[in-house]
């Protein structure tokens, strides 16, 4: 396979940016996810690809269930202060402003709105786990547009 060609024409896929976050009793945590999309409308599903050596997957795991939380456009630090540069730092979640959501997952107070997601299946893809996700709850917070990839300046190695 030509390396370049594949870098150059994945860079091309557009993607937007979210908070997933996840709690288990006092240990909570978020990530920024990209790779994330909706797979059904009835029931309304998504999928999320989550990174094998980060620690939410763990708590995913425990309890089956996350919140997607949609980051706002202009909301690049906080992408980045939930991103793989800080994928092991304890307490991502303690200098962001967030409350407890039905599920009690964290919902952070700048997010567009958020679902709940329950963990349907999953499936080992490569250095990642899929997470095929019903969604339970919905709300929307905020008008706005949400913050993509592009807008961000962040980009895959591909």
């Amino acid at each position: 396979m030509d390396e370049t060609a594949k870098r150059a024409v994945l860079r091309l896929f557009s993607y937007g940016l979210y908070a997933v976050t996840v709690k288990d009793g006092g240990d909570e945590n978020g990530f920024t996810a990209n790779w994330l999309s909706q797979v059904s409308f009835d029931p309304p599903m998504l999928a999320v690809s989550v990174e094998n050596t980060s620690h939410s997957i763990e708590l995913i795991r425990r309890t089956s269930k996350l919140t997607v939380n949609v980051l706002p456009s202009g909301a690049r630090e906080l992408a980045g202060l939930l991103g793989k540069r800080w994928a092991n730092v304890p307490d991502k979640l303690a200098h962001v402003e967030h409350h407890d959501g039905p599920n009690g997952c964290p919902v952070l107070a700048d997010a567009l709105g958020y679902v709940e997601c329950e963990v349907e299946s999953s499936v080992l893809a490569g250095d990642s786990t899929v997470f095929v996700l019903r969604v339970v709850a919905a709300e929307l917070v905020l008008e706005g547009q949400p913050l993509t990839m592009a807008e961000a300046g962040f980009r895959h190695a591909g």
